[in-house]
């Protein structure tokens, strides 16, 4: 009998499932549904038909609360009472029949709202009223631990979750099908140490109800349309459209032409270029008033006098970093540094600006070249200085040595860029190590003249090199006497 009930059922959602679909979002709407199926609690009992009833309101296109309720009565299992402890259920048909009655608060949740198919799950807890009858529907009694005796039924705290389906035959009606299984909590519960609350040396209380079966829902709803847009909030896709936009009739959804965030109707700068950034109006922001709109300037704080390119951002027509309504000196060349009117700087007052002098320190007085260098003076690559003598094995510049030094520290002075590295050099006469030692000493000698002269440490760079870089041939005397040297180096 139970199989022929569950064939019929599912053979007339069957055919209703071959009626066109509708799609529906049931926010706002009362749902009153019936629903059932097969139910099974487990244990001794057999499989059998619920039936339930809910209540549900949608809250949001996604979600609903309702209130459930589940009835479902079974039989399959008989009572023994010969045990040394509590009584044992055991399987015996239709000797005692147990009836659920389960009330419950839910909420669902719906995956797809605005489809007619509409998948949803679903949780919820309540509380369940279950009792055991004889064959005369009499309450069955059974003895507890200390032997006195006791209705056999409870009520138990319970917790719910399922799936479904919903399927939309029209905007108010709809049919699907679900499963849910309610736990049995032990919350709420008579049962105490000395009644059983369920196990195998004793009374097996039911620990959940499984359902499985179908579902018929009608909704209960006007045409309401909160935003007066002329769209029913169940149609809606903009359910908040501010009064005077003009709308997309099918969706609800104001139109805005030119997409910047205020809908057509209450644009009052309804061509607005893209990216610009809109008052309440529609009509185009500009900060600085340079005629670019916010949102497409890049130099946002521009003041008002200048005149700008197409992104907002003052001119420059030399392009030294000062803007031409700023700029005192606009035709200054490439590559001068300015001061903050524009104008180029020169450090050493020679005339050639600063950022293309190549001798920047140029004293004043000095005749200089187009690069901002003195033209009398001029320090070679490699320069030998000759008639630079020394003592007899020893560091000490002689002082007739120093008229020659004295004409280097004076194109040092004038050429204040130029780094030197200050190189002695010594014959092969005498022992290796002695003469890298004495060249070494004699170039800090001279390093050290140029210093006390007034000149930059950090300019000049002080390497004996001993005999390893002759220039003259040192089997000869008069080469042994040239190698014997000290030379200049440019370094930069």
């Amino acid at each position: 009998m139970l199989k022929t009930k569950l064939f019929v059922m599912t053979m007339a959602v069957m055919f209703l499932f071959t009626a066109g679909a509708v799609a529906n979002e049931t926010t706002g709407a009362l749902g009153l549904g019936v629903r059932g199926g097969g139910y099974f609690i487990g244990g001794e009992w057999n499989v059998n038909l619920f039936g339930g009833a809910e209540l549900n309101v949608g809250l949001h296109k996604n979600f609903a609360l309702g209130l459930l309720g589940t009835y479902g009565r079974t039989d399959g299992a008989g009572l023994d009472l010969t045990s040394e402890d509590l009584p044992q259920l055991i399987e015996y048909d239709d000797s005692l029949k147990i009836t659920h009655y389960i009330i419950e608060l839910a909420g669902t949740y719906y995956i797809s709202p605005e489809t007619a198919w509409r998948p949803y799950l679903t949780a919820g807890a309540g509380v369940t009223f279950w009792r055991v009858d004889d064959q005369d529907g009499n309450t069955v009694q059974v003895p507890d631990l200390n032997d006195q005796p006791f209705d056999y039924e409870d009520q138990q705290l319970t917790v719910m979750f399922g799936a479904g389906m919903e399927y939309f035959l029209s905007d108010h009606f709809s049919i699907g099908a679900a499963t849910r299984y309610h736990l049995f909590t032990e919350v709420l519960s008579d049962f105490t140490d000395e009644r059983d609350i369920g196990g195998s040396d004793g009374l097996d209380n039911p620990v959940g109800f499984f359902e499985f079966g179908l579902t018929l829902t009608g909704y209960l709803s006007s045409c309401d349309d909160d935003d007066d847009d002329g769209v029913c909030n169940e149609d809606d896709r903009c359910p908040e459209t501010p009064a005077g936009c003009i709308i997309d009739e099918e969706t609800g959804c104001e139109l805005d032409g030119d997409g910047d965030g205020v809908c057509d109707g209450l644009d009052m700068c309804s061509d607005t270029p893209a990216g610009c950034k809109v008052d309440a109006a529609g009509c185009p922001l500009d900060s600085d008033n340079d005629g670019v709109c916010d949102g497409l300037d890049r130099c946002d704080n521009t003041p008002e006098d200048c005149e700008v390119d197409e992104y907002g951002c003052p001119l420059d027509a030399d392009g030294d970093g000062v803007w031409d309504c700023r700029d005192n000196c606009p035709d200054t060349p490439e590559g001068c540094k300015v001061d903050e009117s524009g104008c180029p700087l020169d450090g050493d007052a020679d005339g050639v600006c600063d950022g293309l002098d190549q001798c920047p320190g140029t004293p004043e007085g000095l005749e200089i070249d187009d690069v901002g260098c003195p033209v009398s003076y001029e320090i070679q690559k490699e320069l030998v200085l000759v008639g630079v003598t020394f003592l007899v094995n020893q560091a000490t510049i002689k002082p007739e040595s120093k008229k020659e030094l004295d004409k280097v520290v004076e194109s040092l002075k004038a050429l204040p860029h130029v780094k030197l590295e200050v190189a002695g050099h010594t014959d092969i006469s005498g022992s290796y190590d002695n003469n890298v030692e004495l060249s070494q000493r004699r170039a800090e000698a001279v390093r050290d003249y140029f210093i006390e002269q007034g000149i930059d440490p950090e300019r000049l760079i002080a390497k004996g090199y001993g005999p390893d870089k002759p220039k003259y041939d040192n089997s000869t005397l008069e080469g042994r006497r040239k190698n014997r040297r000290v030379e200049l180096i440019r370094l930069d």
